[in-house]
């Protein structure tokens, strides 16, 4: 299992250690699996160049609404699942039948959602590729395969919980530097012979399919799928579906909000190539959002001492603060340097470029205060993002022309206010309520 324990994980031991001792061993922890996933996400981000830079512009907009639409499906089938997943099973992950009942209650809930979901958007997928210029024949094939992804996702995004609550990190690498070098191998062969959208968007699948296939072979050896589904867990996930639904289908389409009105709106489909090959940038984050999934929410849901989640708390948001402002600085002062790799088809971005990447900084705030609240479900009130975010926005439509890149970004950026000044009032009320245990 690499260097880890599978029943004690190491970011909870208290033991008799010294304190001293395992604060070195949390940062060698954490240290190690920022290495690791900093290479994954540089192999990512190279297959997302390797694309930005070798399809034309109309088939990087085709990927790029392909992608999204495939992301809006995947998010809406998750609506309250990976906050029932995470904060109960904060509480049952070392009893491996009772996990399983909780995993397999995720797998069939999510599976109905997926349903309903690729109901809604599939239409709006097919009217937007159409709209900017793929046959109907090609647009067939996109969605065909966009859905063959997805139903890998529905799967996914519950079994990789479990070594996430298990503190797995060796298992979490290992899946991820796999399906990230077979990807940007596959790509790399495919752009000396034929290379598309529709192939792009089918090497991702048969990545995900991979990925799937070790995963779920992983959480076979350490929770009993085989477990039935357990109706408190049902009842709980469709509690949390019916408190969440509106927020989470709202925050979901806000989260594409860019290429969804560059799509709808633009006159080009180059304007939607370049909001994707922009967002690609906003890659740089992955690392940090990766970091904080995989080994500080779980922490964090794990810990019930009101003492130590002050500090958990205040050393997460710290850390995303500072990559950020650092993120932001250096696309300010270096704009030619970041446009580079991106190649001559969007090295005139300058402007828009710092805003994308003023929208990734307030994105990265606003997830990292989310997940920290759903991990502990200090959700109550959250719907008032709905309202707060669409007076923003009424308020801003005579004032933005959603036709131009510029536009829509900017739109983008000043409608994320609220959701973040909403969730630091929701941690505050976390606080003031949580029931600390000792320790």
């Amino acid at each position: 299992m690499g260097f880890f324990d599978p029943v004690s994980p190491p970011l909870m031991e208290e033991g008799s250690a010294p304190i001293i001792r395992r604060a070195f061993q949390r940062a060698k922890i954490v240290g190690n699996f920022a290495i690791v996933q900093a290479v994954v996400q540089i192999i990512g981000f190279l297959s997302g160049i390797l694309l930005v830079r070798t399809l034309e512009q109309r088939e990087y907009a085709y990927f790029t609404i392909a992608n999204t639409m495939q992301g809006t499906i995947n998010l809406l089938a998750d609506i309250g699942i990976s906050v029932g997943l995470v904060s109960i099973g904060g509480r049952v992950w070392q009893d491996r039948c009772r996990f399983g009942q909780l995993v397999n209650t995720a797998l069939a809930v999510r599976k109905k959602l997926g349903a309903v979901a690729i109901i809604i958007v599939t239409p709006a997928l097919y009217f937007l590729l159409v709209k900017n210029g793929a046959s109907v024949s090609y647009t067939a094939v996109l969605i065909v395969v966009v859905l063959a992804g997805l139903l890998i996702q529905l799967s996914l995004g519950v079994l990789a919980v479990v070594p996430r609550l298990r503190s797995d990190i060796a298992r979490i690498q290992s899946i991820d530097l796999t399906g990230a070098i077979a990807r940007l191998l596959v790509l790399v062969a495919l752009m000396y012979f034929f290379l598309n959208a529709g192939v792009a968007v089918a090497v991702a699948t048969a990545t995900l399919l991979l990925q799937y296939a070790m995963l779920r072979k992983y959480v076979a050896g350490v929770i009993d799928l085989d477990a039935p589904d357990n109706a408190e867990d049902r009842a709980a996930m469709f509690g949390f579906i019916r408190k969440l639904a509106a927020n989470a289908v709202f925050y979901c389409l806000q989260g594409q909000i860019t290429v969804f009105l560059i799509s709808f709106f633009a006159r080009r489909a180059s304007s939607v190539a370049e909001v994707g090959a922009l967002g690609r940038l906003a890659m740089i984050f992955a690392v940090l959002s990766n970091l904080l999934i995989n080994v500080f929410i779980p922490a964090f849901a794990r810990c019930q001492s009101a003492r130590k989640l002050r500090w958990l708390y205040a050393a997460i948001t710290g850390g995303v603060g500072a990559f950020s402002l650092l993120v932001l600085c250096g696309a300010g002062i270096f704009p030619d340097q970041f446009l580079f790799v991106l190649g001559g088809k969007y090295a005139h971005l300058h402007r828009e470029l710092l805003l994308m990447v003023g929208g990734a900084v307030l994105s990265a705030f606003t997830g990292t205060f989310w997940a920290l609240n759903a991990s502990k479900a200090w959700v109550a009130g959250s719907w008032l993002y709905i309202p707060l975010t669409l007076g923003t926005q009424i308020a801003l439509i005579p004032y933005t022309d959603f036709s131009s890149v510029m536009g829509v970004l900017t739109f983008n950026l000043i409608s994320a206010i609220p959701n973040l000044l909403l969730n630091i009032v929701l941690s505050y009320r976390g606080f003031r309520s949580f029931q600390s245990t000792p320790g």
